[in-house]
Formats: structure tokens, C-alpha cells, sequence
């Protein structure tokens, strides 16, 4: 038996570091569509499955619906990657493309209503918008000593968020080659961020199309595995295309 419901996310799918084999997911929706009746679904452990396959279980708790829906709340929970190859495709799904989907299956449990309890398999297939690069700005440039500080507008619009923790990235101009290279605390949040980095160019001149390219992390997770999918078309400031031409 599969569940009749439907849920629309009000905040963020939020993915936080924890260590090499696992990760911290915050979850906060809205299941709507519930039915004109009460009913209280029982906790249970569902594969979260990506485009590649299953990567990791997460504990949904339980749920007390009511007529006009029910919230559905959790906090910094523990998952245990499984597969790391298959999480790795749904990371790269997650930032580079424009939607994706995340498949919550093979949920055993009951649902409560009426004084009668069912036994039900849970599937259920969750559509989201991916980060899509997530596009990428120079706002602001200045020189620092022999380098420069950035600060970096980030525009995500997917309701998930990542903390990347220390990311090394290089700017790349339009023929893919290193004009700089630079350092920064990088979270990817909702909508609108920003953060700062520092760098230093090579005295490669850019035209002012170029790409922002994740090389490495400062903790040892893995994002290791995963910061190369951070690769993305970057705006450079008038600044930064100056200081690049010496």
C-alpha cells in the first residue's frame, strides 16, 4: 500500500559536513492533500534514491495529519552514505542541473485512522529544482597586497542548500586557462549569497568570460569526491578583468 499524499517544501533540503561517510540533512515541509480524515503515519527508514541509485536511508518521524495537512520536521540527522559513487551523481545532479529528482522508497509502516491501522510501503518521488551552476558573480574586487579579496554574489535557485566548508577554486577564462586561483568559506544558500574570497591571478589575461572551477576542500569529507562539480560560467568584475591585464 503506498500513501496518498503530496508535499511542498517550504524550507530548504539543507546539507551540512559531518565526516567522510556521512552527512547531516535538515528537512522542514508541508504534506498537503492528506484527506478530509485524521490519521497518524509511524516512524519509519526510507532509501533516499538518486538518478544512479540508492545512496543513503533517512528516518522519517512520524506524522499526525490533520484536515488542512501536517509539517513534517528534521533536524541534523545523521545519514550514513551507502554508496558513495551514487551519492556522488546526486551531488553533481544537485549542482548542475536544472531539476532533478529524489526518490524516498521501501518505507515499511502503518497508517492510524478510525480506530483501523494499515500496513503501508512507502514511495514516494520528490521533485526539485537543482542549483542549475548555481550562477555565479564578482561583485566587488580589491587588491590585497599581492593578490586581491572578492566578494562573490551566489544565485541558487533551488529550495536545497550545501555547505562546501574551505573551498580552493580556479577562475578559468574562455579558453580554460588559469587566470587565478583563490580560497573562501563557501555555503551555498537559497536564493541570494554571498562570500568573500582571496587570490592571486597568473597574469593570464581574460576577456571577461571565464568559469569558476572547485579544486579542493580544507576538511578532509567528500567533498573531496565532490567539489569538482562545482563548475560554473562566473561575471568578473571590471576590477578583477583589470588586475588580470596588469
Amino acid at each position: 500500500m503506498q500513501p496518498k499524499s503530496g508535499s511542498s517544501q517550504k524550507y530548504p533540503f539543507e546539507i551540512l559536513l559531518t565526516e567522510f561517510s556521512s552527512f547531516l540533512m535538515s528537512i522542514e515541509s508541508r504534506v498537503k492533500n492528506t484527506g478530509p480524515l485524521g490519521a497518524t503515519q509511524s516512524e519509519m527508514t526510507v532509501d533516499m534514491v538518486g538518478a544512479d541509485g540508492i545512496f543513503g536511508r533517512l528516518v522519517l518521524p512520524e506524522v499526525k495529519t490533520k484536515t488542512g495537512g501536517a509539517d513534517v520536521i528534521i533536524t541534523d540527522q545523521v545519514i550514513k552514505i551507502v554508496d558513495m559513487e551514487n551519492y556522488k551523481a546526486f551531488v553533481k545532479s544537485l549542482m548542475q542541473d536544472e531539476n532533478l529528482i529524489l526518490r524516498l522508497e521501501n518505507g515499511k509502516g502503518t497508517i492510524k485512522a478510525m480506530m483501523m491501522t494499515a500496513n503501508i510501503v512507502y514511495r514516494k518521488e520528490v521533485h526539485l529544482k537543482g542549483m542549475n551552476g548555481p550562477k555565479t558573480i564578482m561583485t566587488e574586487t580589491e587588491r590585497d597586497g599581492d593578490g586581491y579579496k572578492n566578494t562573490i554574489l551566489t544565485i541558487n535557485p533551488s529550495p536545497l542548500e550545501i555547505d562546501l566548508g574551505i573551498v580552493h577554486s580556479e577562475i578559468l577564462n574562455e579558453d580554460g586557462i588559469k587566470i587565478a586561483e583563490q580560497t573562501g568559506e563557501t555555503y551555498i544558500k537559497r536564493g541570494k549569497s554571498t562570500n568573500m574570497t582571496t587570490g592571486k591571478t597568473t597574469g593570464v589575461v581574460s576577456k571577461g568570460e571565464a568559469r569558476l572551477v572547485g579544486v579542493d576542500v580544507g576538511d578532509d569529507t567528500w567533498h573531496k569526491e565532490t567539489i569538482m562539480y562545482l563548475d560554473t560560467p562566473i561575471v568578473l568584475s571590471e576590477e578583477f578583468v583589470e588586475m588580470c591585464r596588469g
